[in-house]
Order: structure tokens, then sequence, then C-alpha cells
């Protein structure tokens, strides 16, 4: 748990300085990385927290979910959208006001096997304004498949983890 307790201090730094950079509340949104690393290091693949491949994976959830949730750009919208809107959750589709919860990062993993970003420059230019790479991009698809097998191989769902981790987090 010494690790965990590393990674919410850094993400919570993070968030805070993006947020007041930008002047905007981002306490909500905290919560949605929070829990996904919660749940990456309950299934045991969240990268060491020494690593440069953490502080990567830390970068790039939050900057993914300021895209998410804050790009103006016409084409990363409507790629978010798409991807949201064929998601194969069993409820009503992802909300990407909602942040990067579990389902919205699975929709975006899922989305990207069959319409890369990379292959649109107008869906990539949007998520470099918010420092969103194709490196970016790989690293997130990767471990979350990784907990989702993982969970999955031992009769266990990624997403009602996922529900838990979120309640327990102290910024909703």
């Amino acid at each position: 748990m010494g690790s965990m307790l590393w990674l919410v201090s850094l993400v919570f730094a993070c968030l805070l300085w993006a947020a007041s950079s930008t002047g905007e509340s981002s306490r909500p949104l905290v919560g949605h990385v929070m829990a996904l690393l919660a749940v990456f290091e309950e299934a045991d693949v969240l990268p060491p927290e020494t690593s440069p491949e953490a502080n990567a994976l830390i970068h790039a959830l939050i900057q993914t979910q300021a895209a998410l949730t804050k790009t103006t750009n016409p084409a990363t919208r409507r790629w978010f959208a798409d991807a949201l809107r064929r998601s194969e959750a069993r409820e009503a589709a992802p909300d990407p006001r909602e942040g990067l919860t579990s389902r919205t990062l699975e929709a975006i993993v899922t989305y990207a096997q069959t319409h890369p970003p990379t292959a649109r420059p107008d869906v990539m230019a949007g998520l470099q304004e918010f420092n969103v790479g194709p490196a970016d991009l790989d690293l997130m698809a990767r471990v979350y498949r990784q907990a989702r097998d993982r969970f999955h191989s031992t009769g266990r769902n990624i997403h009602r983890i996922y529900e838990a981790e979120r309640r327990a987090m102290p910024l909703r």
C-alpha cells in the first residue's frame, strides 16, 4: 500500500496543479484517476513507483481525462464520442463529463484498436494539445488490458472493482 500512497499523492499534486493553472476545480475528477490506479495496483499491473513508466502512466491518465473532458477540437471530440457511443457497456454509453472511468477507458482502448487516433492527424492534434501521444495511449491500453485479463482469469469484473475503489476514494 506504500506505493499506492505515493501514487495518490503524486496524482493529487498533479491534478491540483492543473486545476490551479486553469482556474477550474478538478476535485471530482481526481477520484477517477486514483480509483483506476488502485484497480491497477490490485491487479498487480501497476508499474513500480520509482520507474519512469509509473510517471508516464499517471501522466497518460490525467492528460487523457483532461482531453476527454475539456477538448474543443471537433475531430477529437467526435472521436471520443464515437468511442463512447460504440462502447460495449451494458448500460448507457459512458459520459465524457464523468471523467476517465473504467468503462470510459475500456471504450477508448477498444475503439482505438479499430480506429487508431494516430491514423487521424486531426484527432491527434486535439490529443496533443493535452500532451497525449501514441506512447501514452499504448501504455494505458496495455495496463488496462493486463488488469482486465488478470481479474477475468479469477472470475472478477474490473468495472465492479473500479466502482468499489471509486466509492472508497475521498474525492468524489
